[in-house]
């Protein structure tokens, strides 16, 4: 199907909202923005639901929990600007923290698009326990790295630690266990996909068939939760 709902006019909406930095300014341009990028994302998260909840019923799927907000919460950081100038959807178990949750997750900058898995910061338990999966050559990690090789537009993130942690495990295992973090994801600088609405199937397509690697993740926090 063709999803043609995001324009370069929201990205020139979100951009301006950044640089003038200004509450009256956005209040006054308030409706705009939710025409121009809220309601967009609202509808990606709507179609994308019954795929999400295919692949883990416990997916919060519901559009305002699922997308970031524009107005920036900059109590604790030392950047003080009032609005984003991007947007992602995030969709994850219920109550989590954003921080330490694994997510698919779908988002537009300016700099381009893309979508994925991963944690922004991994606990460090559930690190070791997929670290013993990969060492232990895990049914759940075997699927996962199958599922990764299968599907090119998927490149593996996260820092790399300059001494390997296990030094000694084969080669095909070492680009896995020597993550400080990890994550999945497909990203592109040009928007033409975006705006013209022929990324969704595709998308719809990877997220399925990277959901192994959603699996393994998601395993090693259920065999953490239950220690």
């Amino acid at each position: 199907m063709i999803f043609d709902q995001f324009t370069p006019q929201m990205l020139d909406f979100l951009a301006e909202n950044h640089i003038r930095n200004s509450k009256p300014w956005y209040e006054e341009h308030k409706e705009l923005c939710r025409t121009l990028a809220i309601e967009p994302f609202y509808q990606l998260t709507e179609l994308m639901a019954p795929t999400m909840l295919e692949i883990d019923p416990q997916l919060v799927v519901i559009p305002y929990k699922a997308l970031s907000r524009v107005r920036r919460d900059n109590r604790f950081t030392k950047n003080k600007d009032l609005y984003r100038d991007h947007l992602w959807l995030t969709f994850r178990h219920p109550k989590k923290h954003l921080s330490d949750s694994l997510c698919y997750y779908f988002e537009v900058e300016q700099e381009g698009w893309g979508y994925g898995i991963g944690y922004y910061a991994i606990p460090s338990n559930i690190r070791e326990e997929y670290r013993q999966m990969i060492l232990n050559h895990d049914i759940h990690y075997l699927a996962a790295r199958k599922a990764l090789a299968e599907t090119p537009d998927f490149t593996m993130y996260g820092d790399c630690y300059k001494r390997p942690p296990y030094p000694d495990a084969p080669e095909e295992d070492q680009l896995w266990l020597n993550r400080k973090n990890i994550g999945v994801s497909f990203f592109s600088e040009d928007h033409t996909a975006l705006f013209d609405g022929t990324f969704y199937d595709i998308m719809i397509d990877n997220i399925k068939r990277i959901a192994p690697f959603y699996y393994f993740l998601r395993t090693a926090e259920e065999r953490v939760r239950r220690q």
